[in-house]
């Protein structure tokens, strides 16, 4: 049996003099430089929950090295930042330009061909079809079940209208980043289920019809709700499928 290996880090975030708590997943056959796939939670998920892992797991067994991190206000990290996440969503967003930096620099030696996926649920996937598609360093990004518009969630936490403005809105909602690019189709795949109770399934038309993707970079469930039950193993064959693309 592959002998899973998991290396915990902190990823310094020098500007505010705080660290995000990282762990790194690969096996004792991964190769000595190989592509490297970023892990993005969900909201209030983190690094150790379960569908994190899950997929952590199943593509270091893949031959990749899988980075998860706790985000500000979340998981280990909140012990350096606080709890009040709703004070942090403009940091949240933008802190993948810095693991992206930090995997470059400190992990150049296991990094094949500057090779960095993104891979993300939800939050995660806001971020990454946000501050993660204005990075060309990031070749792949696979997207679920995310939310076009922040707009949409206004009134829903008090805590989050108390400090959200349309100036703060704009710094996390796709819309306000995507832009239509031949490359899209070359970069891009974003999934959701129709019966997703939380991310209206509207979202994926409106990401789709923005950015001009084919069909094939889009992917439709019936069921499954917000977490992909029932259809984990197959978005993780349709992701391994698409990173033939690198």
């Amino acid at each position: 049996m592959t002998e899973l290996i998991l290396e915990n880090f902190d990823i310094p975030v020098e500007s505010d003099h705080i660290n995000l708590k990282a762990t790194i997943y690969f096996t004792s056959k991964t190769a000595q430089k190989a592509p490297w796939i970023i892990n993005l939670a969900g909201f209030m998920n983190h690094r150790q929950s379960y569908l994190v892992k899950y997929f952590s797991e199943k593509f270091a067994n893949a031959g990749y090295y899988v980075l998860s991190y706790d985000y500000r206000g979340h998981g280990e990290t909140k012990e350096e930042t606080g709890s009040r996440w709703y004070e942090m969503m403009p940091q949240i967003f933008s802190d993948i330009h810095v693991v992206i930096e930090w995997i470059i620099i400190n992990q150049r030696i296991r990094l094949l061909d500057e090779k960095i996926i993104l891979f993300g649920r939800s939050l995660g996937g806001a971020i990454i079809l946000s501050h993660g598609f204005t990075d060309e360093r990031a070749k792949i990004l696979i997207a679920l079940s995310t939310r076009y518009d922040y707009r949409t969630i206004r009134g829903r936490y008090p805590a989050v209208e108390e400090h959200e403005g349309e100036k703060i809105i704009s710094k996390i909602s796709p819309m306000s980043f995507l832009k239509n690019d031949p490359s899209n189709n070359e970069r891009i795949l974003i999934a959701h289920c129709r019966d997703d109770e939380t991310v209206p399934f509207e979202n994926l038309y409106q990401i789709k019809e923005r950015l001009e993707l084919n069909d094939e970079n889009v992917i439709e469930f019936d069921s499954g709700g917000h977490t992909f039950s029932g259809h984990r193993e197959e978005i993780f064959n349709y992701s391994l499928e698409f990173l033939k693309k690198l």
